[in-house]
């Protein structure tokens, strides 16, 4: 007697292993992405343009016998790491080697691919719905079965008419008549949009070289993208400062230079001035993100210090990059400052980039899916 299906294997064992597999490379992609987020073809790859990502090939683990092993199967203890039977010689110098080499794999994505594989990792923290009323949406949701409606449901009717022909004896369809009919059944639910105002504020004052201003614009560069992707509702408000700030358009923000000194608290006081008059705690989510190479006029510490914690108490987040790649960080630094001043400061999370590759860090740092980890230097 032939049995069928009782192999003791699971029967979808294939397909497990192929979505383990595309979750390895998925992984293995979305790593690559984060150590090249600020790579030139990435950057400048438009809607229409593909990224070009290098990455290993995955091979499924299995058992292979050592043809170099002519004894039987080994007996005795062993740890972890241990080498099981006689290894392969490496080559000496000048010699060519006798191992494969690693299998690299050229994987073409659009922007939006790597967005959606980027920014699944970042949320806006602390987001919660707000009282405003004209910020309410309707949202339309088709969740029941009615006998009237604007759009039938056929499965749900051909259902009925089962079971009404059961009923008289007939257990098959046919004869679909009125009291068969099924509708889909809608019904409109209040949505209350999750309102929020990120103010991005960057110190573009003299100590703020070429290199400083090309991590620091693409750090906010990143942040503008997942904003833009994932928090349509968000609007997002631009300073530019010096030893005065001011409100400036995206372009400038992106393409300006300036000089000059530098006055941390003046950045504050504007984020301030322009939340107080446009966006009522009670309406909005607010965020500040400021961004410095740490240089900062001693005597406006204090103060700039006493306006974030003000800041603090209405808002979500106030976060602080220091882009350095000198790596010359200390306490007349403004991450030295606040790392004896703040670092127990309630919403404030201050984290440091000296190159690109921390870039990833520090959007983790601020956009955490789940909670805010301050990195502190």
């Amino acid at each position: 007697m032939t049995v069928v299906g009782e192999s003791g294997l699971p029967h979808d064992a294939g397909r497990r292993d192929a979505l383990h597999h595309r979750e390895r490379l998925r992984k293995k992609i979305t790593e690559q992405l984060k150590e090249r987020i600020g790579e030139e073809d990435i950057i400048a790859a438009g809607p229409e343009k593909k990224v070009r990502v290098p990455v290993k090939g995955t091979k499924r683990w299995q058992f292979i016998h050592d043809r170099g092993q002519s004894e039987g199967v080994g007996q005795g203890e062993g740890k972890p790491g241990d080498v099981l039977g006689p290894g392969r010689a490496a080559p000496r110098a000048g010699e060519a080697g006798t191992e494969p080499g690693e299998e690299l794999y050229e994987v073409w994505l659009d922007m939006d691919d790597v967005e959606e594989l980027l920014f699944s990792e970042l949320d806006l923290p602390r987001l919660k719905p707000k009282s405003d009323a004209d910020a309410d949406a309707a949202q339309t949701v088709y969740d029941d079965i009615a006998r009237k409606g604007p759009q039938l449901d056929k499965k749900a009717t051909l259902r009925e008419n089962l079971l009404r022909n059961a009923k008289h004896g007939r257990a098959s369809l046919g004869g679909i008549d009125k009291p068969d009919l099924r509708y889909l059944s809608y019904r409109e639910i209040p949505k209350p949009r999750n309102r929020a105002v990120i103010f991005l504020a960057m110190d573009v004052s003299g100590s703020m070289n070429v290199e400083r201003k090309r991590i620091a614009r693409l750090f906010f560069y990143w942040c503008v993208q997942f904003l833009r992707s994932r928090h349509e509702q968000t609007e997002i408000v631009f300073v530019a400062h010096t030893t005065e700030a001011r409100e400036v358009t995206e372009e400038e923000f992106f393409s300006r230079a300036e000089s000059g000194g530098t006055k941390v608290s003046s950045a504050f006081e504007a984020v301030e001035q322009m939340q107080r008059e446009r966006y009522p705690e009670d309406d909005w989510n607010i965020y500040v993100l400021h961004v410095s190479d740490g240089d900062n006029f001693a005597a406006d510490n204090q103060r700039a210090l006493e306006l974030i914690r003000r800041l603090t108490e209405i808002c979500s987040l106030v976060g602080y990059l220091e882009v350095d790649p000198s790596g010359g960080g200390g306490s007349h630094k403004l991450s030295g400052f606040y790392e004896q001043e703040a670092a127990g400061l309630d919403r404030f999370v201050f984290a440091d980039a000296a190159d690109d590759h921390e870039l990833w860090p520090a959007l983790k740092t601020f956009f955490a899916k789940d909670d805010v980890e301050a990195a502190i230097r």
